[in-house]
């Protein structure tokens, strides 16, 4: 019968001990090693390998009305092609709020190796003169041009000195708080006089005089009335084109009046009682 194997011989065995001098020899080559992989590693370029594997592969920009989407990445220092990892989005947004057409910026890594830019541009309201005509936001803020002679198509103020502020200054002063402040005013659809007035003149410190686009003259008091004394400029200028009647001139100053001077000198002067 052939002999069962326990296992008991092997165990039991005594191991032969290493050598003092084989022990050493093993560790100092573990130790040349590890000095000789960490040198290694040391040499890699990690931010080029990062940079040739993880590349921006596109930059999207959205928000845009004005403003060019190539010219907005341009000026966020996003390029594509860069390492996707290491790109400075806090810096790119800095770079896009200096853009005094732009209100707002967010700037976000976007899967897989996309960057996202999200704008929110400065609506003009005004124009101002700056030498050229420049543009004024609804906060006050001076907007460069997009280019030159390239405008919004929103009523010039006179009687606002422009010129002395640079692009991006919230321009604060009495005359372009009153200047906004109309703006405001007839911009209420209930008054249907968006696209109707080319030029708010608040020269007169007394007095604001709108002109429209067919050229009639409304004398107004400094700051807006109420809505009901607008209301009735709405009314007038209403029957007037039905009445096929040009006015040079309407008188809003008056608390219970509406005066109206045709364009024909010598049809004389129109009066109308309207609710203040």
């Amino acid at each position: 019968m052939s002999p069962t194997y326990q296992g008991r011989a092997l165990r039991n065995r005594p191991v032969e001990p290493a050598s003092p001098f084989r022990t050493k020899l093993v560790r100092l080559a573990q130790a040349l090693g590890g000095v000789a992989l960490v040198v290694a590693l040391a040499h890699v370029p990690w931010g080029t390998l990062r940079h040739q594997l993880v590349p921006v592969a596109e930059v999207r920009v959205d928000g845009l009305h004005y403003l060019d989407a190539a010219a907005v990445v341009q000026r966020s220092g996003l390029a594509i092609g860069a390492g996707w990892l290491e790109a400075d989005l806090g810096r790119a947004r800095q770079r896009l709020l200096a853009d005094s057409r732009i209100r707002s910026a967010r700037v976000a890594r976007a899967f897989p190796n996309a960057i996202a830019i999200h704008v929110e541009e400065r609506v003009p309201v005004l124009l101002v003169r700056h030498g050229g005509p420049w543009e004024l936001d609804g906060e006050g803020v001076l907007l460069a041009p997009l280019s030159d002679g390239v405008v919004a198509d929103v009523p010039l103020v006179t009687g606002l000195d422009a010129a002395r502020y640079r692009a991006g200054t919230c321009i604060g002063t009495a005359t372009a708080e009153r200047a906004l402040a109309w703006v405001r005013a007839t911009g209420d659809p209930q008054l249907e006089l968006a696209g109707r007035i080319s030029e708010f003149d608040v020269s007169d410190a007394a007095a604001t005089t709108m002109v429209l686009m067919d050229g009639t003259r409304v004398l107004a008091p400094a700051w807006p009335p109420a809505l009901s004394k607008l209301s009735s400029l709405r009314v007038v200028l209403a029957t007037l084109g039905q009445r096929g009647i040009p006015a040079q001139e309407i008188d809003l100053r008056f608390q219970h009046q509406v005066i109206v001077r045709p364009a024909d000198a010598g049809a004389g002067a129109a009066e109308g009682t309207q609710p203040s």
